[in-house]
């Protein structure tokens, strides 16, 4: 945890940094309110100790500084002058707490560790509160649908969830939501990527383990499992779980018991088991690479993910949604598309999803001189104007629709993939920078044979 001590006493400073540090602090320390004011534009306190008197003016004036830069940091002021108006002060701008000097260094320390603790707990606290600020954006048949999966599905507890899609289509946002609407849960929301953590940790990561139940394992972990405990865990790559450990998690689905590493001693676990995956299971399954009797269990409530490209004019909701997100954030007026923007937004295939229209938005709302507030196609990167395919064109008295054409695109261009890679849809799919199931749908999808 980042701690900040401004102080112009040179002993006082180090000697306090040094004791903080050996309690395992990250310490900065600075002498005057020129340096703190060069650190607020650097880095993240956490927990300030602050002078009241400094050579270039009053520490107490800084307070309101720090506090509107970095809302949740704990302030520890330090006099030396035992003033209880001047006390009074400090608490009223916002000071955690104070010291007198000269104090103890046990006294700085422990009160250091009182404000780490209270820090964590607050987090610990928020963290589901900062999940229900999550919003599923648009208004198109396909969101609608999804939304009434998510209302009938958080009416129940000790539910198996399958969320299947495109990678970037909000498969996360949708699973905080569920967990936010439970009628039956109001505990953590958990989440673990199961393609993210090595093979060999993750079996411990999940189930916990006892002190000294393999090489390295210096104290008990309750596992994440358990951390979800009357609330909701999400196993998102599910399709990446090595064979091993699915046996595990289909006795956990079945029983809703867990043993950790080292243990034992079986603990009962509540919770709402939402998994995820990019990938095809069921391929998995005729591939030996996922059990059957797993899919069977995760797949109680499945729910298919929509990719962007089929949710119309959810593009442009979400593009707004973004753009007022950023402002908000950052102090900035909002930006504005303009009509050729929204159009072109409309005619994009978005193969990255909401994730890649959200980087786009971003990289849009950094980068764009703050005196223009409109967004016009010459501010989009090239290649994404490059790969635009051709509108709706006339052929004699004929025109042929823009839907239908975007759909002749993407079939060629499965069909060169095809072709390039001796039709190989795992060498296909990664040409066209797509997952295989993706892939497999598309080609259902415009009915090419899946099977060849």
């Amino acid at each position: 945890m980042n701690v900040w001590i401004i102080d112009d006493e040179k002993n006082l400073a180090e000697g306090l940094a040094s004791g903080l540090a050996k309690r395992g602090f990250n310490v900065t320390v600075c002498d005057c309110l020129a340096e703190l004011n060069g650190l607020l534009a650097e880095s993240d306190p956490e927990i300030v100790f602050l002078d009241v008197r400094l050579p270039d003016g009053d520490g107490l004036q800084a307070i309101p500084a720090v506090l509107q830069r970095f809302p949740g940091a704990k302030i520890i002021v330090m006099t030396a002058y035992g003033d209880s108006s001047l006390i009074v002060k400090a608490i009223k701008e916002g000071a955690y707490n104070y010291l007198d000097k000269p104090f103890p260094l046990e006294a700085a320390a422990n009160m250091a560790i009182r404000a780490k603790e209270t820090l964590e707990l607050s987090r610990k606290v928020t963290r589901l509160e900062q999940g229900r600020r999550v919003q599923l954006v648009g208004s198109s048949q396909a969101m609608m649908k999804v939304r009434d999966f998510i209302g009938k599905v958080s009416k129940y507890r000790n539910i198996n969830v399958l969320l299947k899609g495109e990678s970037g289509t909000g498969k996360e946002v949708i699973a905080r939501l569920i967990a936010e609407q439970s009628e039956a849960y109001r505990g953590e929301f958990v989440a673990v990527n199961c393609a993210a953590i090595p093979e060999s940790l993750l079996e411990a990561e999940l189930f916990g383990y006892r002190k000294g139940a393999y090489t390295g394992a210096t104290a008990s972990s309750e596992g994440l499992i358990l951390m979800a405990d009357g609330g909701t865990l999400l196993l998102d790559e599910i399709g990446d779980m090595p064979l091993p450990l699915q046996q595990k998690l289909l006795r956990f689905l079945d029983t809703r018991t867990i043993r950790p590493l080292g243990s034992q001693k079986e603990k009962e676990v509540t919770t709402n088991i939402i998994c995820a995956t990019c990938v095809d299971l069921e391929e998995r399954i005729n591939s030996g690479a996922f059990r059957d009797d797993l899919y069977y269990r995760i797949s109680t409530l499945p729910l298919e993910v929509p990719p962007l490209r089929e949710r119309g004019k959810d593009v442009l909701e979400l593009t707004h949604w973004f753009l007022a997100d950023y402002s908000k954030r950052h102090g900035r007026p909002p930006l504005e598309p303009d009509e050729e923007v929204e159009q072109i937004f409309l005619r994009h295939p978005w193969p990255g999803n909401v994730r890649e229209l959200k980087n786009l938005v971003e990289r849009l709302y950094i980068l764009k001189d703050q005196e223009d507030r409109i967004i016009r196609a010459a501010d989009l990167p090239q290649d994404m104007l490059d790969a635009l395919p051709a509108e709706g064109v006339a052929d004699g008295s004929e025109t042929v629709p823009l839907q239908q054409q975007l759909a002749q695109v993407e079939k060629d261009l499965i069909n060169r993939a095809l072709s390039r890679s001796g039709k190989n849809k795992s060498e296909a799919s990664r040409i066209l920078g797509i997952s295989r199931y993706a892939l497999l749908r598309r080609m259902q999808r415009y009915g090419m044979d899946v099977d060849e």
